[in-house]
């Protein structure tokens, strides 16, 4: 193909983040913001954009892994549009990866191949991230909502909640940073650790039975305890604990950081007829997102 575009959404993990890394379970969902890559072959070899060639970024580091693989010698032109926020803890960089990706696997072999693509995508995470858990890329790939864990990889499971209000704090952070940090409290507190490891899986397993039912005072809750962990081995920030407390003060059952932390975004549980409202009141403070859950994948766009 000359020309390609696909795109890939964003993601939330609703249940499990950093703890993803030491082989425990995450629930993770898709969101309706999306990465958009259009692609078009280009008569020099490498990644472009305009004039500028692009190096040390997910979309370049994807791409040339699926030119290595695809044994392709020529080059292509980007162009790169995005509504999901970077930084803040919402998947973009592995959006961007995937969907450069899968745009490339339709120039170069006229189809997107899933395996190489979710190979080539993990390839360009590496660029931002400290020991990427791949659980962004399998999202930003599949979609929908899922279990993740390290060795055993994604699982689609229903997720009936629909929607979710994400809160920006507005403090950017490196998702590397906080991965190393939380490494350095499992060094120094090893035996608490493991008992927070073994916390985190039961509440995993009694968030998915409150999914089945969607209990939202029982899901709340434990979003809260989850907090409560996640403050624990240092990846909460002042701005979390206000985004936090804002929302359970205006009527919320729960909220917690989602992503790496350190800033970056929080998810705030509502009952859906009283979410607007919640909205409106957090939004005197913070940028608010009232997002779609459940989100298609990876997907070819029309050009």
């Amino acid at each position: 193909m000359m020309k390609a575009a696909t795109s890939a959404p964003g993601k939330v993990i609703l249940f499990g983040e950093h703890f993803v890394v030491y082989d425990r379970p995450a629930i993770v969902s898709a969101i309706h913001l999306r990465a958009r890559i259009e692609a078009w072959i280009h008569d020099q070899p490498g990644v472009w954009i305009g004039s500028r060639r692009l190096v040390n970024h997910p979309a370049s580091r994807a791409i040339e892994y699926v030119f290595e693989k695809a044994g392709f010698t020529s080059g292509v032109t980007l162009k790169i549009s995005s509504s999901i926020p970077s930084s803040v803890g919402l998947g973009s960089s592995a959006s961007i990866a995937v969907a450069s990706a899968g745009t490339t696997s339709l120039i170069t072999l006229g189809r997107i191949d899933e395996e190489l693509v979710k190979l080539a995508a993990g390839e360009g995470e590496k660029i931002i991230h400290f020991n990427p858990s791949g659980i962004d890329t399998s999202i930003a790939l599949y979609g929908g909502g899922g279990l993740y864990t390290r060795s055993r990889g994604f699982t689609h499971i229903e997720i009936p909640l629909k929607k979710i209000l994400i809160i920006d704090t507005g403090k950017t952070r490196k998702t590397g940073e906080m991965v190393k940090r939380v490494k350095e409290f499992m060094e120094k507190n090893k035996e608490r650790f493991d008992k927070i490891l073994k916390r985190e899986e039961e509440l995993i397993e009694e968030a998915l039975d409150a999914f089945r039912s969607l209990d939202l005072e029982r899901l709340g809750r434990l979003m809260l305890e989850n907090q409560s962990l996640l403050r624990e081995v240092g990846v909460s920030s002042l701005e979390i604990e206000e985004a936090v407390k804002i929302a359970l003060d205006a009527g919320a059952y729960g909220a917690k950081l989602t992503g790496a932390g350190g800033g970056g975004c929080v998810i705030c549980l509502a009952d859906e007829d009283r979410i607007e409202g919640i909205s409106k009141i957090i939004s005197n403070r913070f940028k608010v997102y009232l997002t779609e859950l459940s989100a298609d994948g990876l997907r070819e766009e029309k050009i």
